[in-house]
């Protein structure tokens, strides 16, 4: 089974680029966008749901992480072939 998330993480002004360099090195973990006022465009992709779960609570513990959300999710068992189940959380 394959796991994505899209997922909005915040960072203290001044540790954005720190918070970056730090999500690049977790398995899994791809930053796609910076803006200017400290939101990092994120998708974690992870095998097992449950996986998702412990990756996010993991970007709570980076030092200057203000907040992270998942905000999409998307599920797709490939043992049965199927077109998978997507979720918008917002």
């Amino acid at each position: 089974m394959m796991n994505i998330a899209g997922v909005l993480v915040h960072a203290k002004p001044g540790q954005v680029d720190k918070v970056e360099n730090e999500l690049k090195e977790i398995s899994g973990v791809e930053v796609h966008g910076v803006t200017k006022n400290g939101r990092l465009i994120v998708t974690i992709e992870k095998h097992y749901e449950n996986l998702i779960v412990d990756t996010v609570l993991q970007l709570h513990d980076i030092d200057g992480v203000l907040s992270a959300a998942i905000v999409y999710q998307y599920s797709d068992d490939d043992d049965e072939g199927g077109a998978g189940l997507s979720r918008k959380l917002w």
